[in-house]
């Protein structure tokens, strides 16, 4: 009975790890690829945005690195003067400051849930490496395979949705992460739309996706490849006692 306790104490902290990690790499996927600004400004050239809504060069960046600085807390607002269409004015209006707010709180959150997971990881790995010595990494490995099947899953189905639709699958996202409307903004009035239209959110996203798919397939195949290993060691010690 405590032996069988003990077993199913080891699966959940497998669980745990697991679930932890892949959360960790969904975020961190998302961090990387956000504060990119190496991205930001490929993709302002290729849309030629600066062009297209009135704004230099110099004032974009300007206006990008204080939206990034702000959502990770190295200053406390976004305002920034800057030229657009001859005319100097602040970039960003009342409901644009109100709307970077919720996107800072959505981001600070997501930061602290990596934290949190990454802390679960440790401990259950930690705890997994106590309890079961080499034979953690074969749980954790197993496990991993069965966990990946299921999210590889769901993240497909996602992936699929916003490919084939991308505005129906950014508004979701939206109502989902927000509880108002602050988010619905007009291009007529509001430059952070323009700034960031949905183009650029597409290839923002599929770069997370790409980041994040590719790190989930790594850590299947080193699990694939390692339980294979094991078990052909495990075939070749029968064969010797045989």
């Amino acid at each position: 009975m405590k032996e069988k306790l003990l077993n199913r104490v080891n699966d959940i902290a497998a669980y745990v790890a697991i679930f932890s990690l892949i959360i960790v790499l969904l975020v961190v996927s998302i961090d990387v690829n956000c504060f990119d600004k190496s991205f930001f400004h490929s993709e302002y050239e290729k849309l030629e945005t600066g062009v297209s809504i009135g704004m230099t060069q110099k004032d974009l960046n300007k206006a990008t690195d204080i939206l990034l600085d702000y959502l990770k807390d190295r200053r406390n607002n976004v305002d920034v003067m800057i030229t657009l269409k001859g005319n100097e004015q602040p970039a960003f209006n009342s409901k644009e400051v109100a709307h970077m707010s919720d996107v800072k709180k959505l981001y600070q959150f997501a930061i602290n849930l990596r934290n949190i997971c990454l802390v679960l990881f440790l401990g259950s790995t930690a705890y997994l490496i106590f309890r079961l010595k080499k034979g953690a990494l074969t749980l954790l490995s197993i496990d991993y395979m069965k966990a990946a099947s299921v999210f590889a899953v769901i993240f497909a189905f996602l992936g699929l949705c916003a490919y084939f639709d991308f505005d129906a699958f950014w508004t979701l996202f939206h109502e989902l992460a927000f509880r108002n409307d602050l988010w619905l903004l007009n291009p007529a009035t509001d430059l952070m739309i323009n700034m960031f239209p949905a183009p650029f959110f597409s290839a923002l996203v599929f770069r997370i996706i790409a980041m994040f798919a590719g790190s989930f397939i790594v850590l299947f195949l080193l699990s694939y490849t390692y339980l294979r290993v094991r078990l052909n060691r495990l075939h070749h010690e029968v064969s010797e006692h045989v």
